[in-house]
């Protein structure tokens, strides 16, 4: 069978185009081109044979130039032509059709794109060897526009013969030659004929055998006969089938037998010059396939016409074989049965009477096997449940570690934070500190230089003055010196005492600093504990207003939810909820620890049933409310019998009442309460979990943190065997409490714990006013000491005010001594300044080292800090992304387990019913056993017998032995062979009956749904025709009509060149001129092309019978219509050059074939 025709994407997808209107009636087999006629009974049909129109334009020369163009086409004379036509209904609004199309035709013009080649069903190069008049003929064709220009004789006309001839088109539709031996070259026995044919993209014809080319070769010989042979994109060969061959060009759509498609030079100067309207009509619908298309349906119709005769000459017959077999077989019954008839009867009775017992235990065994399986289902799935229960309570384990791990991290994470702040602060203050020192010291190391340099200089002036005066003066002089020396040693005791306290300054000041900084941290703990009480305050004042109100701790909505689970009968078992108002607390000092522990599962519901989660889950989500989960429960109490740890021991499940089995079986399930302690002793929790053996059936443990009012701790174990030991902190929570407890009990335990509270707040104010004195201590000694400091700073100056006194004293009594001493004096200045430098450059010194031994300390401080905050952030991160997939997984696994436990409690009421079922059914088939005891004994009943089967046949025999009043004549073996022979012929001709009874419908079916799309293809494809014919004549300026007049069967063209005259309806084209005619008859040819869409379009010398002007006219609109074309390859032959500027665009290729008479010899060359 040939491939499915690929698919061409048109812009206008409405319009039906010509591979849309193939018919599947065309035989499979290319080389049987006449149609077979159809016969019931092998005979010739007597009906009129249906002629086959050759789409061949050499056989349909000679009627056309017979044909009169203006004679009326005669009418229908068949039923098929009536129903075809439909009187033509669908062509009687023309300019409807046209308007539509018109649109069509512009929406399409404004999608159209750049003209791109087509990915296959591209002619890629034709090669002739011995073909016509060219011993080797070659040329490669572009994938767009192709013109083939060359002198007569250099094998233009060859291009296109060899096309159709290669791709499967006969000899006599080229009107070249009358067979293929006659266009081998004259002196050779053999031609070849080769085409390459692309086969790219998507919708490549087997892409995987052929590759990205097709090369079909067809050989020929003068001896006769022809083949085939197809080659892959490396030459090797695939097939030698001519049907291989019809399927490509089938499946692309070539259609080189198309007059239209291939127009040759013959039909081309036919059709351009001398063609009649009914010329052009018949080219019309050979063109576009219409013609094909009325064929293959008239066919149809003349089958079905057959078939119909076939039937009723056959009815009759077949109700005379129906007669005789019935007759037939009547008297085969007789002979057979008559003997024992009554025997039989008898037997039918007693089989009867016990067939309704058979039938009443079949289904009593049905009943039991159904019971047996549900028990097997049963069993798996409680089993699965115990699985899944055991999976559970390990994923449940896992996230409770998880999340008190987490929470531990976070609370260990927040003294860090505060003390990377506060090592942070430390940090930046020695950093400046020694940014500080360092430029100072720079500062005192220059000034000491300078210090240094002037006392060298002053010394020597000193000696040289000494050595000059020592005979001069006497012992006032010694006195007065020795005054100023004993000056001297005072003001350096004044000084060593004021460096002292300078040295002793920044001690206190940072004594000072510290002791500040104690007293502000203080604050911080005191205002956290201060806020506890206030909230602790505002939960007890919210705890005696809300007295008795059991509703206060969940969400206000949750009223709303209460009242709409009431209003709504639509639930199988009324929600239970919230699970809170369910559960009574005996001991008032759990209830912060298990409020935590239980967090959101107390605002929760639990239902019995999917669809009920379902509906009261869109209940949540309608009121906007949050955290509040719904649980799948099972209505069965969990029996804990052996899994509860020692009575000694306080449980939670122990220390609530809990008046619900579904919340009960819950808690049970998702909190593990019947195994989880709480001892208020947290050294006894200690002892208990990790002190010697792992207490049975204990999962963890809950204790009271003295420490911290209303903190608990979690003791488990945790790893994969339970090896690793786990504790976990409980923080407070700070809402209201949801339990039920006794109100009193939780305003007493609430004021104690607002006491303890307060209490811990008194010892932090406490503690901050020691601090606070020890500030204002550090505070008065850096007083004291900047005072003491002032001081001796006075005491100083002082000193040194003396000195120089006395020094001036000296200088008035000796003006010589006075100049010694004034150098004394200034040597004195300057060695107090390097003295003074020195000292401060050494006490900077030793400050700065100190100052970088800070800086250094509280950077490695800080560095640590930051390491230790990064590794806790690190680790909560990871906490966190535990907690959500262990909850993520414990959440399926609760589902899972919640899913399991639904299916056994389904499965078991099924079981009750299937019981009750099964206990009626055997009471029935007991009584239908007493009932046929009472008839018989028990016998067997026939295989395929039941109750009904037998009595019909019971009440036959009855009357059969009623009617038997004749004897039977003829042996018995002659009447069954007649009965045989009766039934044989019956059923073959009813069957044969049938099946023409069934094909007739289809193919009358699909013949009307045929009709209906050919009159639908005829309309569009006439209004197409006539718009584009209309549009590629105001190319030129003219205007002009198409009429299309399938009645008649004739296509008339009427043209008006000159645009400005408005009257009338145009010109026939007989009186244009002769390149009018021509341009007219190309835009015909151009508006048919493009109703018929097909990729390859050839046209040979369309130019011949056209003055300059019409041809450069033509050429460049038939250009401009081939890149509308988008894709589409079109060969055009013309003998004469092409204007300037046609070669230069890119989709444009322009093949010149070589002048024949260059190969020829001149006169005086051949003498």
């Amino acid at each position: 069978m040939a491939p499915q025709k690929r698919s061409r994407y048109e812009a206008d997808d409405e319009v039906i185009t010509v591979e849309s209107a193939s018919s599947s009636f065309r035989a499979q087999d290319s080389s049987i081109h006449k149609k077979a006629r159809i016969s019931m009974n092998g005979e010739p049909s007597n009906r009129q044979n249906v002629k086959e129109r050759s789409p061949s334009t050499s056989s349909s020369d000679e009627d056309m130039s017979d044909a009169k163009p203006d004679e009326a086409a005669p009418p229908p004379s068949t039923q098929y032509e009536i129903l075809r036509d439909g009187n033509f209904e669908h062509l009687q609004n023309p300019d409807l059709d046209d308007q539509i199309a018109t649109q069509r035709f512009l929406a399409r013009k404004q999608q159209i794109g750049d003209n791109l080649p087509a990915e296959n069903a591209i002619l890629e190069e034709i090669t002739c060897i011995n073909f016509m008049c060219h011993e080797k003929l070659h040329v490669e064709l572009g994938p767009l526009i192709n013109f083939v220009v060359g002198m007569n004789g250099s094998g233009k006309s060859a291009v296109l013969t060899a096309i159709t001839l290669c791709l499967g088109g006969k000899a006599s539709a080229t009107n070249r030659g009358a067979s293929l031996k006659s266009l081998i070259k004259e002196g050779k026995d053999r031609a070849v004929l080769m085409v390459r044919l692309k086969n790219g993209g998507p919708d490549a014809y087997q892409p995987d055998v052929y590759g990205k080319s097709i090369i079909v070769e067809r050989h020929f010989a003068k001896a006769g006969g022809s083949s085939y042979k197809l080659k892959n994109a490396a030459g090797r060969s695939i097939s030698t089938k001519k049907a291989d061959v019809d399927d490509i060009v089938e499946y692309f759509q070539l259609q080189v037998d198309n007059p239209m498609n291939v127009l040759t030079q013959d039909a081309a100067k036919t059709f351009i010059t001398a063609s009649t309207a009914k010329m052009k009509y018949d080219f019309f619908v050979k063109g576009v396939q219409l013609d094909q298309l009325d064929n293959d349906y008239r066919l149809v119709s003349d089958t079905c016409d057959a078939i119909e005769i076939k039937l009723r000459e056959s009815k009759e017959d077949i109700a005379g074989l129906e007669r005789a077999y019935e007759a037939a077989k009547d008297k085969a019954k007789i002979v057979v049965e008559h003997d024992g008839m009554r025997k039989r009867v008898r037997e039918l009775g007693r089989q009867a009477a016990w067939a309704q017992v058979e039938d009443e235990e079949s289904r009593l065994a049905e009943r039991d096997k159904a019971l047996q399986v549900l028990n097997e289902k049963i069993g798996n799935a409680e089993e699965s449940v115990r699985d899944q229960r055991d999976l559970y309570e390990r994923m449940d384990n896992t996230l409770k570690e998880a999340e008190q791990s987490k929470c531990q991290h976070i609370e260990e994470l927040l003294p860090l934070k505060q003390e990377e702040q506060e090592v942070r602060d430390t940090d930046t203050i020695a950093k400046n500190n020694v940014k500080e020192a360092h430029t100072e010291q720079r500062k005192i190391k220059t000034s000491l230089t300078d210090a240094q340099k002037k006392v060298e200089r002053i010394q020597g002036e000193i000696n040289a003055e000494v050595r000059r005066m020592e005979n001069a003066n006497g012992g006032a002089q010694a006195r007065k010196l020795a005054e100023i020396e004993e000056a001297k040693d005072r003001v350096e005791e004044f000084k060593a005492a004021f460096e002292q306290s300078q040295t002793e300054g920044p001690r206190l000041e940072k004594d000072q600093i510290m002791a500040y900084e104690d007293f502000r941290k203080a604050d911080e703990p005191l205002n956290a504990k201060r806020k506890e009480i206030e909230a602790a305050q505002s939960k007890l004042s919210m705890m005696t207003s809300d007295r008795g109100d059991v509703m206060a701790g969940f969400d206000p909505k949750i009223l709303r939810l209460l009242q709409m689970i009431r209003n709504d009968s639509e639930f199988r078992e009324k929600p239970v909820g919230p699970i809170g108002l369910h559960i009574k607390l005996k001991k008032q000092a759990w209830s912060e620890i298990l409020e935590k522990t239980f967090g959101m599962t107390l605002n929760g519901f639990i239902v019995t049933s999917k669809m009920d989660q379902v509906k009261l889950s869109a209940m949540i989500k309608s009121l906007h409310l949050e955290f509040c989960p719904v649980f799948i429960g099972n209505k069965h109490s969990l029996d804990t019998t052996g899994r509860e740890p020692d009575p000694q021991y306080d449980t939670i499940m122990r220390l609530l009442d809990i008046d619900n089995d579904l919340v009960r079986s819950q808690l049970i399930l998702n909190q593990a309460i019947e195994q989880s302690l709480l001892i208020e002793n947290r050294d006894d929790a200690l002892r208990i979990m990790f002190q010697g053996a792992k207490p049975v059936n204990v999962k963890q443990c809950f204790t009271i943190n003295t420490h911290k009012r209303g903190w608990g701790i979690r003791y488990s174990h945790s790893g994969r065997q339970n090896q690793n030991q786990s504790m976990d902190s409980i923080s407070p929570t700070n809402r209201k409490p949801r339990m039920k407890t006794d109100i009193e009990s939780q305003i007493a335990y609430q004021k104690e714990t607002v006491k303890h509270l307060e209490q811990e707040a008194r010892n932090l104010e406490n503690h901050r006013h020691q601090l606070q004195q020890a500030s204002q201590r550090a505070n008065q000694i850096l007083t004291e000491h900047k005072r003491s400091h002032a001081i001796l700073r006075v005491d100083m100056q002082r000193a040194e005010d003396r000195l120089e006194r006395l020094e001036v004293d000296l200088e008035k009594e000796n003006v010589e001594v006075g100049r010694l001493e004034g150098l004394r004096v200034d040597l004195t200045d300057a060695q107090n300044d390097v003295n003074m430098y020195g000292d401060t450059y050494g006490n900077n010194g030793v400050q700065k080292e100190k100052l970088n031994e800070v800086a250094a300390e509280r950077n490695r401080a800080l560095a640590e800090v930051k390491a230790r905050v990064a590794d806790h952030e690190a680790k909560i991160r990871k906490a966190e992304i535990k907690v959500r997939n262990i909850t993520a997984a414990r959440q399926e696994k609760l589902r899972d387990l919640n899913a399991a436990i639904q299916i056994v409690d389904d499965l078991k009421e099924t079981v009750v019913t299937a019981q009750r079922k099964r206990e009626d059914q055997n009471i029935r088939v007991q009584e239908f056993i007493g009932h046929a005891t009472d008839v018989c004994q028990r016998v067997p009943v026939d295989e395929g017998e039941t109750p009904t089967s037998l009595d019909v046949k019971l009440s036959k025999l009855r009357d059969q032995i009623k009617a038997y009043n004749r004897k039977v004549g003829g042996t018995d073996e002659e009447i069954f062979a007649a009965a045989e022979e009766a039934q044989r012929v019956y059923e073959d001709a009813t069957k044969h009956s049938r099946h023409l009874h069934d094909l007739l419908a289809l193919l009358k079916q699909s013949f009307m749904m045929r009709v209906k799309q050919f009159r639908q293809f005829q309309k569009l494809i006439s209004a197409r025709s006539r718009i584009n014919f209309n549009y590629l004549l105001s190319e030129r300026a003219f205007r002009g009509k198409l009429t299309i007049d399938h009645k008649a069967k004739q296509l008339e063209v009427h043209v008006e060149p000159d645009e400005t005259t408005r009257n009338g309806k145009g010109r026939q084209t007989k009186t244009l001129s002769g390149g009018e005619k021509s341009f007219s008859s190309i835009c015909l040819l151009l508006a048919l092309w493009e109703a018929m869409n097909a990729p390859l379009r050839c046209l040979d010398e369309f130019d011949v019978f056209m003055d300059d002007v019409n041809r450069d006219v033509s050429t460049k609109m038939i250009i401009s219509a081939a890149r509308r074309a988008v894709g589409k390859q079109f060969i055009l032959i013309t003998p004469k050059a092409l204007g300037a500027g046609v070669g230069t665009a890119d989709d444009v290729r322009i093949i010149k074939l070589k002048d024949p008479r260059d190969n020829q010899m001149r006169i005086d060359e051949m003498v």
